[in-house]
């Protein structure tokens, strides 16, 4: 620390010390006015009380102690309290002035470049050195103080420095020397500086480039996963109705032709009536399938009635072909059919989750909750079977087919499963 600051630090001292002094006069002269303000009310009460009872002049003087006593602690209080206030205000601005003469000596104004070497003693500059370098510190100052960057904020900020000659040896030369040192390091660094900008604008332009190829490419996938899936139930659809219609038209006019020919055949021909019965019995049981690989494909029942009554009847027709499987099927919140593409998506999803517990899970029970809770619908498939892991686990066809029907309306399809626990099929997919 330097004298001036020590000289500073004992002026502000004492100036506490005489403030300390002030207060407590100020403080003493209250306080004694107060007094015998005091006492001239207490010697007025006490001949003009009106009492019975008549205080002695030993009475009337402890009672004026106690009054003095009260007085005094009150104003040695005050005191205190002052002369703590006033030294802590003392201390702080000490303190103050301490921390501040310390960062101006760590950290000077003007912070030299390292690269900058400067002799241990410079002479005194001639006056004409010492403007130069004053005007061009102005200069720079005029530079940065400008409005033209803070309004453009994408705007490089570039300084033009110019060099001081010196052509004069001697004093000059070394100021001059070490300010034109430190123009060159700021040039470097403006062009590095612009170069750095000029590589980080590349990469966000290639970066910018790539995400919106890369959504771009999603976007087409997504479509043509759609455009397939669409295509592949319209080719379901068709086929459905081929088989319903040719299949079961034919075979409807088969089944009339044998009864027919079973009627025309003798009672005592006993064994041809039992062939022809047999017969009979293969194309009901050859229709029942061609039924029910017509349903499997697309069933007229989701395009007539809807989701809500073909699931039910599908989880009731699954029952009954797998009877050691139970199926429970709800529904909650649905007071009009939704879209027939959605519905289809789900219609789906159950399908296959059901075909999954029948060929892998060996499951009792199955729960099947369909939620409407706009704007999306919810469905949820849980089974009581062996489970998997879905870390070793890929997924086949039937997963990866429910996650692309999802997908392709912007829906989630989320598979849980741990072994021996079961698993759960958690599909969203928006309303509309």
């Amino acid at each position: 620390m330097t004298t001036s600051g020590r000289m500073e630090i004992s002026n502000r001292m004492l100036l506490g010390i005489l403030l300390f002094l002030c207060c407590a006069m100020g403080v003493l002269v209250y306080e004694t006015n107060g007094l015998i303000t005091e006492f001239e009310s207490f010697i007025f009460e006490s001949s003009s009380r009106e009492s019975t009872v008549t205080l002695t002049p030993d009475q009337q003087v402890a009672a004026f102690s106690t009054m003095i006593r009260e007085k005094q602690s009150h104003f040695f209080s005050t005191i205190l309290v002052a002369l703590i206030a006033i030294m802590l205000t003392t201390l702080i601005l000490s303190l103050r002035h301490v921390i501040r003469s310390v960062r101006e000596e760590d950290h000077p104004a003007a912070d030299i470049p390292d690269d900058i070497s400067l002799p241990d003693t410079v002479p005194e500059a001639p006056d004409m050195v010492r403007s130069e370098i004053f005007e061009a510190l102005e200069k720079m100052d005029a530079l940065l103080e400008e409005d033209e960057p803070a309004n453009d904020p994408d705007e490089e900020f570039t300084a033009d420095f110019e060099f001081i000659d010196d052509e004069d040896e001697g004093d000059s030369g070394v100021l001059a020397d070490s300010y034109n040192k430190m123009v060159e390091a700021l040039q470097r660094t403006n062009e590095l500086e612009k170069e750095l900008s000029s590589q980080l604008a590349d990469a966000n332009a290639r970066l910018e480039t790539e995400v919106s190829e890369r959504k771009r490419a999603e976007k087409e996938i997504r479509h043509l996963s759609r455009q397939l899936i669409s295509g592949t139930e319209e080719a379901q659809k068709k086929l459905a109705q081929d088989l319903h219609d040719e299949f079961g038209q034919t075979l409807a006019a088969l089944h009339m032709g044998v009864e027919a020919l079973w009627n025309s055949i003798p009672e005592e021909m006993t064994g041809q009536r039992d062939r022809i019965t047999a017969l009979i019995g293969l194309i009901e049981e050859l229709g029942d399938k061609i039924r029910s690989i017509s349903s499997d494909l697309r069933p007229d029942l989701l395009d007539d009635l809807g989701l809500i009554p073909t699931l039910d009847w599908y989880c009731r027709e699954f029952t009954e072909k797998y009877p050691r499987i139970s199926v429970d099927f709800q529904s909650v919140g649905f007071k009009k059919r939704i879209s027939p593409e959605i519905e289809l998506i789900l219609y789906r999803i159950v399908q296959e989750s059901l075909n999954n517990v029948m060929k892998y899970a060996k499951a009792r029970s199955v729960e099947v909750m369909l939620t409407y809770s706009y704007p999306k619908v919810i469905l949820m498939v849980r089974d009581d079977g062996t489970g998997f892991d879905p870390g070793k686990r890929t997924g086949g066809i039937g997963l990866i087919g429910m996650r692309e029907r999802a997908v392709s309306v912007n829906g989630t399809v989320d598979i849980r499963s741990e072994k021996g626990k079961g698993t759960t099929i958690r599909g969203e997919l928006p309303v509309s």
